[in-house]
């Protein structure tokens, strides 16, 4: 017989609860330097994108 949707639900819900359990989780210290890294990555990207912007714009007079 079919699982009715809460029955369903509830089976999902302990799945999900035990594939995290099996995640390893980075240090603080891990997240923290990926944190920042990501954020100069971000920002050297902004900046080539401006300065390809600004020369467009120079050499093109628009």
């Amino acid at each position: 017989m079919e699982e009715s949707l809460g029955e369903r639900t509830v089976h999902f819900v302990k799945d999900v609860r035990a594939e995290v359990r099996k995640v390893v989780w980075p240090s603080w210290q891990r997240t923290g330097l990926l944190t920042v890294s990501v954020a100069v990555v971000v920002v050297v990207i902004a900046l080539i994108i401006f300065l390809a912007d600004l020369l467009f714009h120079f050499l093109l007079g628009v």
